[in-house]
């Protein structure tokens, strides 16, 4: 993937070339005046206002031409919104974090390109360095939060938890990179929290049933391993609901925190109680360690891996256990549909990458991208409503529905409801992603029947 910082603002021409062979364009201007409307911060704005209210983070003036060397694809002829970005450049996840930036600014330029959010264009401000360790993400938070309106990302939950009542004070909300299935019940996380994707929750239930269904051998052993306290644990919960619901036995799991992870501890838990399958919810280096130490001992069992513990480095030529992670013995869990699928904002995002020169299709590219499209419907539900406070904001997000062309379901924001849906697919070294989508918008009967007004899973 070539660094978005060299690419410069060449890029607006060519992109705007590809935008209109896409399809895309301006938005159309169309003054209404309508009755001012009062509204609470659980209700979400749902008229146009003739003037627009703003508050922290958003300017009269334009947004700069680029920021860190990387173009905002901001119109000059209108005012800026900024969002923040708390991400891990150097900790577990420091190998991700700079896709998933490229993702999100990859979006802005792409929407500011195509009208922005009413008379303002919108900007990621510098990313600060978290080291996904939460005194460091409340760091962060505190050195962005007088110059942004919300924030495009906050990487992990147990850093997003950390700093929920600072945001709650600041009416700061957050685009999330994290599934946590409380993200959606306003109970934990205030209202604060745009969810989007599959909830780690319904992965691990729709994971097992898919394996059920579909595996090549039966099932009827299982073990889960993960990190406690965050992604690991939500998980979990999904995969032992489905595995009490279908009268599997859990041989065994091993579910400690992360920094605590102990990869010959799992491997030998995989040799002395021998499973079917087994479901890990881990980074991807422990996952890549945990896989092949268990072939170093001649185990391969089948695997369902949640989302992030896959990297597409594992499928790509020269990388040692290629052919293990092509061996159909390992599948994932997806965040959304991966790079290839055929929606409408797949190819809008396609079209946007190959115009800034990306060439790379990781699936943490488009976790990136589509995080900002329920971000984006939010910050314009606000400004119809004629509200860009942050306040505003957040009542806009209390109950808008909100799209993304496609890449996943539309929802309603503040349903007090996660969504059952998961996408799961398979390695594979010869997609551009490195991953082929199995199924898409999948229930199984475990998820299909719980009960997701009942609360989070953890």
């Amino acid at each position: 993937m070539k660094p978005l910082r060299k690419q410069g603002i060449i890029l607006f021409t060519v992109l705007a070339l590809v935008l209109v062979a896409c399809g895309g364009a301006a938005e159309e201007t169309v003054e209404e005046t309508t009755p001012e409307v009062v509204e609470s911060l659980e209700s979400p704005a749902v008229t146009t206002a003739s003037t627009v209210d703003t508050g922290v983070g958003v300017t009269a003036e334009p947004c700069p031409e680029a920021i860190g060397g990387v173009p905002t694809g901001a119109d000059p002829t209108k005012g800026c919104i900024y969002l923040g970005l708390l991400n891990d450049y150097t900790g577990p996840y420091g190998p991700l974090g700079p896709a998933l930036e490229t993702g999100q600014r990859a979006f802005w330029l792409w929407a500011n390109q195509t009208g922005g959010v009413g008379d303002y264009s919108v900007a990621i401000v510098e990313g600060f360095d978290t080291g996904y360790n939460p005194q460091k993400h409340l760091e962060g938070y505190n050195a962005q939060r007088d110059s942004v309106a919300a924030l495009a990302m906050s990487l992990g939950t147990p850093q997003t938890v950390f700093i929920l009542d600072n945001m709650d004070t600041d009416n700061m909300i957050a685009a999330p990179m994290s599934w946590y299935s409380g993200w959606s019940y306003k109970s934990v996380d205030r209202g604060l929290v745009i969810e989007f994707g599959s909830a780690y929750c319904a992965d691990g239930m729709n994971a097992v049933d898919w394996a059920l269904a579909n595996y090549p051998v039966d099932v009827k052993t299982i073990g889960i391993m993960g990190y406690a306290g965050d992604y690991g644990g939500d998980y979990a919960k999904g995969v032992q609901a489905a595995a009490e619901a279908n009268g599997l036995t859990v041989a065994w799991e091993y579910i400690v925190p992360s920094p605590e992870f102990d990869v010959a501890q799992a491997v030998g838990l995989m040799v002395t109680k021998p499973v079917d399958a087994y479901f890990p919810a881990i980074g991807p280096t422990h996952m890549a360690q945990v896989a092949g130490g268990a072939f170093q001992q001649g185990l391969t069992p089948l695997s369902m891996m949640a989302a992030p513990s896959f990297n597409d480095a594992f499928v790509r030529e020269g990388f040692a256990l290629a052919p293990l992670f092509t061996s159909g013995s390992m599948y994932l869990m997806a965040f959304v549909a991966p790079y290839e699928a055929e929606t409408a904002g797949h190819a809008t995002m396609r079209a946007t990458f190959t115009a800034m020169g990306i060439d790379s299709a990781n699936t943490f590219l488009v976790a990136g991208w589509s995080s900002q499209h329920h971000l984006k419907g939010v910050l314009e539900a606000a400004n119809k409503g004629g509200d860009l406070t942050r306040a505003g904001i957040r009542r806009a997000a209390g109950s808008v529905y909100v799209d993304s062309d496609g890449m996943m379901p539309q929802r309603e924001l503040g349903q007090n409801r996660a969504d059952a849906e998961s996408f799961i697919a398979v390695p594979d070294g010869t997609i551009a992603s490195g991953v082929k989508l199995l199924a898409g918008n999948y229930v199984g009967p475990s998820a299909g029947g719980y009960d997701w007004e009942s609360g989070p899973c953890s």
